[in-house]
Formats: C-alpha cells, sequence, structure tokens
C-alpha cells in the first residue's frame, strides 16, 4: 500500500507540475512539491531559495537553492542533507513504479550524515519501514560536487568517520579521519570528477589509508562506488601484524611479524583475489588468493609461495612466539572465537625455512584448511637434517578450549646435522627414524604439550660417532686424555632408543639406550612438559672396564631453559638403572613397529631388543622348571649335597 501510495503521488505531483509549471512557472511549486516528497518518504524536505527548471521528457532537470532533507528520528543527526544548491535531472518512467533515478546531480556545498544503528537500519534508505538490507528506491548515477562534507557511522560496527571533500585538479579531493572498528583512522586521496555511485563506468581512485598501525595504498578503478561491488586496483597495505586486520576485515588471520604486501586487487560481485608478494618480518610470500563472501561465511582458498620462512614470523601459528617467562614452550594463546570468521583451504611451500637458535628446517609444504573451526594442516611435511618430518596436526576450536592432535612420521634425520654446533658430532654418520604422536588440550602450544596423551619414538639403527664423545659421557679419564693427545676417531653405534610414554603431559622413558664400540648407555627417568622439568639418570657402562672410569651415572635435571647435569658419584653404575632399563624394553615400544618396517630382527636394534628380553625369558623358564624338579626329588636334597 506504501508503494502504491508513493508512486500515486508521484504521479500526482508530476502532472500537477507540468500544468502549474505551464500556467505560472516551477517556483510556485515549492510547496505542493515539499509535501509531496515529506509525505510519499516521511522525511521533511525544505526548499528555502528559489526552485527553478528546465524540462525534458525524458530528463527534466531542477535547480533547487539552500535545501534540507531531515534523517528519520532514530538517528543522531537532524539532516540528511543539507546544501547550497542542488541541481538534478530525475528520469519520467521510473516514477511510475515509485523509484526516484537521477542520472545526474550536482551539489553545492553539501553536507551529507549517513547512519546505520544496531538493528541495520539506513538513513539513506527512504522508506522507514523497508527491512534491514534492503535496497533504497532512491537512486543517484553520476555525482559531482564543488566542495562539501560527509559524516558516516555505523553503531553495529563502531565507525564514525568525517571527510572533507573539495574539488581540484581535474577532480575530487577528500580527506577523512574518525573511527573504523573502534580504531583510529586517517585517510586522504583524490578521485575522478564524476562519482560514479551506480552503473559500470569506472571511477578513478588514489588514495592512503591508516587504521590503526595498518596501512593501505590504493591506486586504480572502482566500478559502482555504492557497495564496491567492482573493484580493480594496485593495493599495498603494511602493519605490525596481519591478526591487526581482523578488526578491519573480520577474517581471522594469523600474529605475525611485521609484514608489507603489494598486488593486484581484484573484485567482482561476491569474489575478491589478490594475488602478489611481499614480506612477513624476514619471510617473503607470494601468490594468489580468494575470498567468496556470498556464503554462510567467507571461504578463503589459494596458494602462496616462499623462498625463506622465518617461522619466529608466524608466531602462535606455529608456536615460535612468547614463551612463559621461565620457560621454553610458547604461551601465546590462539583465539578460536575468531575461527568461525572463515572457512580456508590454502596450500603453502616454502624453499627454506629458518628458526632461530634452534634446528634449521629446509623446507615446509602444508595444505591448511579450516571448516567449522576446526584447523587442519594435512599433509604436512617439514625437510629437516636431511631427512624428513610428514604428517598431520589437527586444532579443534569448537570449544572454549582446543583440542589439539598430532601425528608426525620422523625419517632418515642425519645425525651429523641434528647438532651443527657441536664440532665433534660433524663426522658422525646414522640416520634418525621415529614416531611422534600426541593429543593434547589448550588454547597454546605449551598448554596443549602439558596435557598431552600419546607417545614419542626416536631410533638409530647403525652408524658412527666420535670416540671422544662417548668417553667423555662414560668419564673415562684416561682415553679422554689419550684422545686428547693423539686425535679423535669414529667409533660404531649400534642402536640408540629414545622411547617415551605421554600422559598428562609427563614424558615417562620406556627406553633410553645409546650402545656403541666403547660404551653402553642406559638411562630412566621422567620429562614433565607442563612444568618443563627432566628427572632423568643416564648410566654409561664402558666395554674396556678402564680403571680410569669414574663409573658412574649422570643426572640430568633442571627445566628446558636451565637444564642441570650432575654426577650421582653415591652409586656405582654396575648398580645404576640399566638393569632397570633393559627389562622393560618391550613390544608396547612406539618404535618397535619401525624396525620391522626397515631391517627387522637382523637389525642392530632388534638384536639389542631380543638381547634385552632374554634375561627375562631364562628367569620365568627357571622358575617354571623349579615345582617341576623339587617334585622329581620329593621337594628334598641329599644330605651333603
Amino acid at each position: 500500500m506504501r508503494a502504491l501510495k508513493w508512486t500515486a503521488g508521484l504521479v500526482a505531483v508530476f502532472i500537477l507540475a507540468a500544468l502549474l509549471f505551464v500556467a505560472f512557472g516551477l517556483h510556485l511549486l515549492k510547496g505542493p512539491i515539499t509535501r509531496a516528497v515529506s509525505e510519499a518518504t516521511g522525511r521533511e524536505l525544505v526548499i528555502e531559495g528559489d526552485l527553478r527548471a528546465a524540462w525534458s521528457l525524458v530528463h527534466p532537470r531542477f535547480r533547487a537553492e539552500r535545501i534540507r532533507f531531515s534523517n528519520p528520528g532514530w538517528a543522531a543527526d537532524d539532516q540528511l542533507l543539507t546544501a547550497e544548491a542542488l541541481e538534478a535531472s530525475i528520469s519520467v518512467l521510473p516514477l511510475l513504479a515509485g523509484r526516484v533515478v537521477v542520472p545526474q546531480a550536482h551539489l553545492e556545498k553539501p553536507v551529507l550524515s549517513l547512519e546505520q544503528d544496531a538493528q541495520g537500519r539506513r538513513t539513506w534508505v527512504l522508506d522507514e519501514d523497508a527491512e534491514p538490507g534492503k535496497e533504497s528506491r532512491f537512486h543517484i548515477a553520476a555525482l559531482t560536487l564543488d566542495q562539501g562534507r560527509l559524516r558516516y557511522r555505523d553503531a553495529g560496527r563502531e565507525i564514525d568517520l568525517r571527510a572533507e571533500l573539495s574539488s581540484g585538479d581535474g577532480g575530487v579531493n577528500f580527506e577523512a579521519k574518525g573511527e573504523f572498528n573502534g580504531l583510529p583512522l586517517i585517510g586522504s586521496g583524490h578521485g575522478g570528477p564524476v562519482l560514479q555511485l551506480r552503473g559500470t563506468e569506472p571511477y578513478p581512485l588514489k588514495a592512503a589509508v591508516r587504521i590503526g598501525a595498518s596501512a593501505a595504498d590504493v591506486d586504480g578503478r572502482i566500478t559502482e562506488l555504492v557497495g564496491f561491488k567492482g573493484i580493480d586496483t594496485q593495493f599495498t597495505i603494511s602493519g605490525n601484524s596481519m591478526e591487526e586486520l581482523y578488526d578491519i576485515v573480520g577474517v581471522a588471520l594469523p600474529n605475525t611479524s611485521p609484514y608489507r604486501t603489494s598486488g593486484r586487487l581484484v573484485r567482482e560481485g561476491s569474489r575478491i583475489r589478490w594475488e602478489g608478494s611481499g614480506k612477513v618480518g624476514e619471510s617473503d610470500i607470494a601468490g594468489t588468493v580468494e575470498l567468496e563472501t556470498a556464503g554462510e561465511r567467507p571461504f578463503m582458498q589459494g596458494t602462496l609461495q616462499s623462498k625463506l620462512v622465518n617461522l619466529a614470523d608466524l608466531g602462535a601459528m606455529v608456536g615460535a612466539n612468547e614463551p612463559r617467562k621461565d620457560g621454553v614452550l610458547p604461551e601465546m594463546p590462539f583465539e578460536p572465537a575468531r575461527w568461525d570468521s572463515v572457512d580456508a583451504d590454502v596450500t603453502l611451500t616454502a624453499a627454506r625455512i629458518k628458526r632461530p637458535k634452534q634446528l634449521p628446517i629446509e623446507k615446509l609444504s602444508a595444505r591448511i584448511r579450516m571448516k567449522d573451526r576446526v584447523l587442519t594442516l594435512d599433509p604436512l611435511e617439514f625437510g629437516i637434517a636431511g631427512g624428513r618430518l610428514a604428517g598431520t596436526v589437527r586444532l579443534d576450536g569448537t570449544q572454549d578450549a582446543i583440542r589439539a592432535g598430532l601425528k608426525m612420521r620422523v625419517e632418515r634425520l642425519q645425525l651429523a646435522r641434528l647438532f651443527p654446533t657441536i664440532e665433534q658430532n660433524q663426522t658422525s654418520v646414522g640416520d634418525v627414524g621415529g614416531i611422534v604422536e600426541l593429543d593434547g588440550t589448550g588454547n597454546s602450544v605449551g598448554r596443549m604439550l602439558g596435557s598431552a596423551d600419546g607417545k614419542v619414538g626416536l631410533f638409530m639403527d647403525g652408524g658412527r660417532i666420535s670416540r671422544f664423545m662417548m668417553e667423555l659421557v662414560a668419564l673415562d679419564l684416561w682415553d679422554v686424555a689419550k684422545l686428547k693427545l693423539q686425535g679423535d676417531e669414529p667409533i660404531g653405534i649400534r642402536c640408540a632408543i629414545a622411547d617415551f610414554a605421554v600422559k598428562g603431559g609427563v614424558m615417562q622413558a620406556n627406553a633410553l639406550v645409546f650402545d656403541t664400540d666403547v660404551v653402553l648407555v642406559e638411562g630412566a627417568g621422567t620429562v614433565d612438559l607442563k612444568s618443563e622439568a627432566m628427572d632423568l639418570k643416564l648410566n654409561p657402562k664402558p666395554k674396556d672396564n678402564s680403571i680410569a672410569s669414574l663409573n658412574s651415572p649422570l643426572l640430568v635435571g633442571g627445566t628446558f631453559s636451565k637444564p642441570a647435569v650432575s654426577l650421582d658419584v653415591g652409586k656405582l653404575a654396575a648398580r645404576g638403572v640399566g638393569a632397570i632399563v633393559m627389562g622393560i624394553i618391550n613390544p608396547l615400544l612406539a618404535v618397535l613397529p619401525l624396525f620391522k618396517e626397515g631391517k627387522g630382527e637382523d637389525s642392530n636394534c632388534g638384536q639389542l631388543i631380543a638381547q634385552a628380553a632374554k634375561p627375562k625369558a631364562t628367569q620365568q623358564t627357571r622358575q617354571a622348571a623349579k615345582p617341576a624338579a623339587d617334585a622329581s626329588t620329593g621337594g628334598s636334597r641329599a644330605p651333603g649335597r
């Protein structure tokens, strides 16, 4: 009914205006026109100055001086528009459908106040009863102005902007300041002389904007300024961390080092595409990312490549930032509440990885997917120490505390490259394999590990290592001194195993064995991932029975950040932990299936396990046989025997 009333009113006004104009001139129609517009829109229109026209059957053109058009009652400002003068043309046929279409309009010294409230009502929608999101029945296709002011407020997004506009240099200059999503905003730029608010004619725009700590430079063309439905620009953006973009674009991104990226930004309807390159801290990045905005939530997909990635630049996403004050495991929190802002499927490859003060990683390949607040890296592969770590990571952010799962295979890590800073280790030869399977809960890497259950196992089946290093471990002072004088030499590694069961963040050693030609090192104890405390005992057994060996276990304590190694001088190695350790090598070892994939029972580690199991099996056999022997002798022995 309101639309019919609007249409009928406009038709009547137009017919009446035509008749009265012929008879008396348009100035006499100010009253009827302002009353008709006010009644049809529910807004007050006031024309204080002259009203003149240049009539045409297709696009009648008029000029109204000193005009005011009010806002709805809920708005903060009383007036939607005030201007010294308005010159505009109006299409006749759309009036019959209840729409006001203005092909061209020119404003002199306008002051425009646009506002959207928390319920989604917009002041520029003339029908107050229109549903939120409904398109306005008032359209301006092209607009020019000499100078003016614009204010835009959006209560739902904490946006309050003020802009000064003026004509110059063959176009429109603007300067803006205010708040955007609660962050301070300042910007300036230059556009074409005609604001193409609607239509397919591209509008040239060059601008620089800073929101909070994020800055952007834009140089390109925008088609249909209302809604920014068509964009093709060269775009540069920089800031302290990509995480800060969440408050600007509403899409969750990782906490990173300072970044700067440049490229081409294209929007076609609901699809936005970025293609370009940039830097994040030391890391370089290049590729293409597309964002589809039409679904339940934005969907991001793309392919990114890098020549060098410094893991410290990627922050909490890889657990590289903000360790605890008294520890080394990162405590920077993830924010799973933001994960429902986007779904994603992005592939990342990097030729080289840098991790300061820690083990270098040669390359990285990962498929990163986000779906319904569940983040997966599958597959995930690192090149490390000449070998690789391959597997999956899953972070379920559907609850307040993230549920994390990690499954990785360790394959062919080279012993010499595992400890690149130890000079004596550079001649070592051997491949390290293993498995890591952990499940934990928490919103940081430290908390996930501190609550983890699962298993960790590493092994080396053969190889060579510095004799000096092993004699030093055995505390064989005579051989250490001799090697210092005569020079070092490599010795054979029979087998090395570090196997842990993990429960509640505590790693309990199933087996700690390092068997070489000159010394067998056995160990036991725990590593607490929550407190980062270590309580391990290593029992070296020199195979030459040197009298110069202190023959004492080594105690490894302290924390990850402050480890402490000391001698357990109160106990001899012969009564150390070796018998216990070798006795618990059992079929539950995490690395046992990996032996079978390799050399099987003929491997050095397979033989070591079989050897460790023999005493236990023999003892069980003897105990089982003893009752039978006693029965055969009547449970007694002959006198004197």
